[in-house]
């Protein structure tokens, strides 16, 4: 098992899919019941709420371009961590900042993000 490649191949996917402005495509990463904790927001639980919080946030950055960088990442059986940092350029404020997601390898050998944590590197 290659973590790595792994975790650069649910980036490259999560990324593209909201640069569609697609919020359940997003999703489609993450498990039924992620927790998603976004700044300035109460913690949610949940793909429903994941999808709200998502489609919300990608409303406002229409048109911007959000790619992620992997910064180090760690496995320990059927659980993974990985730190990254992110940024949404093309927008007006561009934005940047971390993040923080833990992962559970499914019953199928596939890995999802189970709960994430990010915020912006500016106030």
């Amino acid at each position: 098992m290659d973590m790595k490649k792994i975790l650069e191949d649910l980036d490259t996917g999560y990324n593209e899919a909201f640069n569609r402005g697609d919020a359940a495509g997003c999703a489609a990463f993450f498990t039924d019941d992620v927790v998603l904790l976004a700044p300035g927001q109460p913690m949610t639980r949940g793909k429903k709420a994941f999808i709200e919080t998502y489609q919300s946030r990608m409303d406002n950055s229409t048109g911007g371009t959000h790619r992620n960088n992997l910064v180090e990442y760690g496995v320990e059986g059927d659980m993974a961590y990985q730190i990254g940092t992110y940024a949404i350029s093309g927008t007006d404020p561009v934005e940047q900042g971390k993040f923080v997601n833990v992962l559970k390898r499914q019953a199928d050998g596939t890995w999802k993000v189970a709960v994430t944590i990010f915020n912006s590197d500016k106030p």
